[in-house]
């Protein structure tokens, strides 16, 4: 079977998967002229009249992309997940910075660099970033939703001039500055009227620990519901100067020593062994099945809601990862060596539709 009966099979599972969106166009992209794509690139895509509010760019698997790239249409752009298998070649990686400048853009499943948000109500789903998510960039970014991703790097505002409102659930972040940084590298900072709830947020600096903060400048915010982790500086978590700025900062599971105006929550969690499956205290872990809770995790049960902290309960619950919600995948094909007696080649394909 070619390589164009196995794509035609998968977009016959995506026309089931959107079949109420009719109305909205999808397209491929693919750096390699070989695979066909409708585009090489999304800046292609984006400067094609063709393409329209609304619809949906998918990029193949194993597509890098090593240029700037802007997304300046309503559009949502899929990639296939992250950390599959052993390869991230399998990936759709976009090397360089990416740019959100049309207000709605939604991605999803995609492995990036930097990320600027340019636009209001931007949506940063499962997605695997390297490197900074920056909402201080001089446009309005208000109202971003940063969900279900997994960061090696930190999380940017503006305070209150251009990104109010951020939605930041359910995400695995943890910023290692190593012993070079001295100067502020906070893995969250810079926000007013956020909601930080359901996260795994991590800071690792070696050397400079008095610039090491996991939350830092962040205002009239909710801080809920998290495992918040600070190395080589356990005096705070969450920067001091934030602990009367009208925050709320309840069930969170602190490595810091206690905050006499915030007793609802746990208190010098210093051990990443008393918290999940993998120690790896000393260090630091760039695959998220080490942030996967221990049978015994004092983050169990502690949540407001009585579920658990970190970003595997709550609203958006953490998909080990990034598959794109709704988005079938191939889960294997299975290609005999020979014809059967028929003369016949079948070829098995087992495809799963990502329902969680």
């Amino acid at each position: 079977m070619t390589t164009k009966c196995f794509f035609a099979a998968l977009v016959c599972c995506f026309g089931l998967g959107f079949a109420s969106e009719a109305s909205a166009n999808s397209w491929r992209v693919n750096y390699d002229k070989r695979a066909n794509a409708d585009f090489q690139d999304l800046n292609a895509a984006m400067a094609d009249e063709r393409v329209a509010d609304g619809d949906t760019l998918y990029m193949d698997k194993g597509c890098t992309i090593t240029t700037v790239q802007e997304i300046s249409k309503k559009v949502v752009v899929i990639g296939p997940g992250y950390f599959i298998g052993e390869n991230d070649a399998d990936e759709a990686y976009l090397s360089a910075a990416l740019v959100l400048s049309g207000e709605g853009v939604k991605i999803a499943g995609l492995h990036t660099s930097n990320i600027s948000v340019c636009a209001n109500n931007v949506v940063i789903e499962r997605c695997r970033v390297t490197g900074v998510i920056d909402g201080n960039t001089g446009h309005q970014s208000n109202n971003a939703s940063i969900l279900s991703c997994f960061i090696k790097g930190s999380v940017n505002g503006s305070g209150s001039s251009n990104s109010l409102g951020w939605n930041i659930c359910n995400n695995i972040i943890y910023n290692n500055s190593g012993s070079n940084s001295s100067t502020h590298q906070e893995t969250i900072r810079n926000f007013y009227e956020a909601l930080i709830d359901h996260n795994s947020i991590r800071y690792y600096n070696s050397t400079y620990s008095n610039y090491s903060y996991c939350i830092y400048d962040v205002y009239n915010s909710t801080i809920t519901n998290n495992v918040i982790e600070q190395k080589y500086n356990n005096t705070y978590c969450i920067h001091r100067s934030n602990l009367s700025n009208n925050n709320i900062i309840s069930h969170n599971i602190l490595s810091c020593s206690s905050i006499t105006d915030y007793p609802n929550n746990k208190f010098n969690c210093t051990s990443s062994s008393s918290i999940y499956s993998t120690d790896w205290s000393s260090s630091y872990s760039e695959r998220d099945i080490y942030y996967v809770l221990s049978e015994s995790s004092i983050a169990k049960g502690y949540a407001e809601d009585g579920s658990n902290c970190g970003p595997w309960s709550g609203a958006y619950p953490y998909v080990l990862c990034g598959y794109p919600l709704y988005v079938p995948r191939f889960e294997s094909i299975t290609v005999p060596s020979e014809p059967d007696e028929s003369g016949n080649l079948k070829i098995q394909m087992v495809i799963k539709n990502q329902n969680k």
